[in-house]
């Protein structure tokens, strides 16, 4: 196949165009999750991680085998939105707002996490029950 090169030259739009044929003809776990894979890098094709996401998510309904690898992919790929999005934010903000929240990066985190125990706390804990015992003669 052209995606890795064996015993041919790494070619990814003719991997890609095979990959297409094996999910849309084969319905193929695998050629979906290497779909996502290639839209996620902009392997052969332009990058787009909402393409990624949409194979991904194919290939974890497609086959059971894909769902724990579509799992940590997905988790990756949402790191990666986090970090494009952050890197979009420091435009939005400001470069003062910006040098202030970097500064002051722990007490917000910190914050953050105690809001979340507590939110947590809240959630968790047992609820009154109210028995009303009837009384056996």
């Amino acid at each position: 196949m052209g995606y890795y090169g064996w015993g041919t030259d790494i070619d990814y739009e003719t991997a890609a165009s095979h990959y297409r044929i094996a999910s849309e003809q084969q319905n193929n776990a695998q050629a979906m999750f290497n779909l996502g894979y290639m839209h996620e890098l902009g392997l052969g094709m332009k990058r787009d991680i909402h393409l990624a996401k949409r194979f991904y998510d194919m290939a974890a309904e497609t086959s059971v085998d894909a769902k724990v690898p579509v799992a940590l992919a997905l988790a990756k790929l949402a790191c990666v939105f986090a970090v494009k999005n952050m890197e979009e934010l420091k435009i939005l903000i400001g470069p003062e707002t910006w040098d202030t929240l970097e500064l002051y990066w722990d007490l917000y985190l910190l914050t953050l996490l105690l809001g979340l125990l507590g939110l947590v706390m809240v959630l968790r804990r047992p609820r009154q029950m109210h028995h009303h015992g009837r009384q056996n003669n």
